[in-house]
């Protein structure tokens, strides 16, 4: 699955829940919107409903390219659940699907979300931190919601468990994160591409 348009391609970390303000979705919605109006082809779990199916519809409503990842078990589960048109590719297992979900992906962007989500987070920080990637991490902090996680990692850093450096950059808004990946991942591909 190769990226056919301009544009970079943008992994989004989101829960398949709304959460308990209507400001999560309406994130979700305005960050699947800029993808679109930047070009950039969103990609994601393929859910239809939460923050999860806010992205997908902003990106749709827009016109813009998306690859949804999904493992069997979920898309059997989801199936009746409405989901805008997509590329969907179906994985064996949730490890799969994060796999191929970061080798898409330029950079990533996370939303308010669960467990799955902090799973995935962290397993980007991880190779950041450890030089395996160095692509972009942006948290979107709607509402305080990266707050405590942040609070967390510094508590950490503080007991010399992780480096000070964060290998994320915390915004507050959609707009914000697209702005930001544009400038450090949309400048690191076009440096390779001379």
């Amino acid at each position: 699955m190769t990226n056919s348009g301009g544009g970079l391609s943008i992994c989004v970390f989101c829960g398949a829940s709304p959460g308990d303000s209507p400001a999560y979705t309406q994130a979700g919605y305005e960050l699947g919107e800029r993808l679109a109006a930047g070009d950039h082809r969103l990609v994601y779990g393929a859910g239809g409903i939460g923050i999860m199916g806010a992205v997908a519809r902003g990106a749709a409503d827009n016109n813009g390219r998306i690859a949804g990842i999904i493992p069997e078990f979920l898309r059997e589960r989801e199936r009746n659940h409405d989901i805008p048109p997509q590329e969907v590719v179906v994985t064996d297992d949730l490890a799969r699907r994060k796999s191929i979900m970061m080798d898409l992906a330029d950079a990533f962007v996370c939303l308010p979300g669960g467990y799955g989500t902090l799973n995935e987070l962290l397993e980007v920080i991880s190779m950041n931190v450890m030089g395996i990637e160095d692509r972009p991490l942006v948290l979107v902090n709607t509402h305080g919601f990266w707050d405590s996680f942040i609070d967390l990692v510094d508590g950490f850093a503080g007991r010399r468990f992780i480096p000070e450096e964060k290998h994320f950059t915390v915004v507050g808004s959609p707009v914000e994160a697209i702005e930001h990946i544009e400038a450090t991942a949309g400048s690191r591909l076009a440096a390779t591409m001379e």
